[in-house]
């Protein structure tokens, strides 16, 4: 009979499970569970994720009360940034005295989110945004700059459009 039921029922099989059934009902009745949510899963796709505020996602351009971009050339995140993801062409615009970016290539690729551009920007002109899902089927589509509607640096990227939490 002994021999029937190890072919039947696999003893390791049954260890197994009866351990996960006495860790399920001790988690059950513990004195801590009223204090647990139930429903721990969120709705993804269509519920936006909570993020924490010190969340670092992708860098991003920040504009001024008037829309211009606060960024004046000063080059200091391309020097801080240690896999230099970052690259900006310098240029000036009429009736601005600071210069102004012709051209801001960051390569998403290449970032590590280490936030070192923006700590060493001293004119606030760029953040790390809350943007978690940056999955791209084109390798294009990493490199971000101050053109397109794909592919703005000022903006979250539409590749995840319910990945952005909103919290800055």
């Amino acid at each position: 009979m002994k021999k029937f039921l190890k072919t039947l029922i696999p003893v390791e099989l049954a260890k197994g499970m009866a351990l996960t059934g006495k860790r399920f009902f001790q988690v059950l009745v513990s004195p801590n569970r009223g204090k647990a949510k139930l429903h721990i899963v969120t709705e993804y796709p269509e519920v936006k994720s909570p993020v924490q505020p010190r969340y670092r996602g992708r860098v991003q351009l920040l504009r001024d009360e008037e829309g211009e971009i606060k960024c004046t050339c000063c080059m200091l995140c391309v020097k801080a940034c240690p896999t230099n993801a970052i690259h900006i062409v310098a240029g000036k615009k009429e009736g601005r005295k600071t210069r102004i970016p012709t051209s801001y290539d960051y390569q998403l690729e290449r970032c590590v989110f280490c936030s070192f551009c923006v700590e060493a920007c001293t004119f606030g002109a760029i953040s790390m945004n809350h943007q978690f899902e940056l999955a791209a089927y084109n390798r294009e589509d990493f490199v971000l700059g101050l053109g397109g509607a794909f592919q703005s640096i000022d903006r979250p990227s539409p590749t995840g459009k319910f990945s952005y939490s909103g919290n800055d």
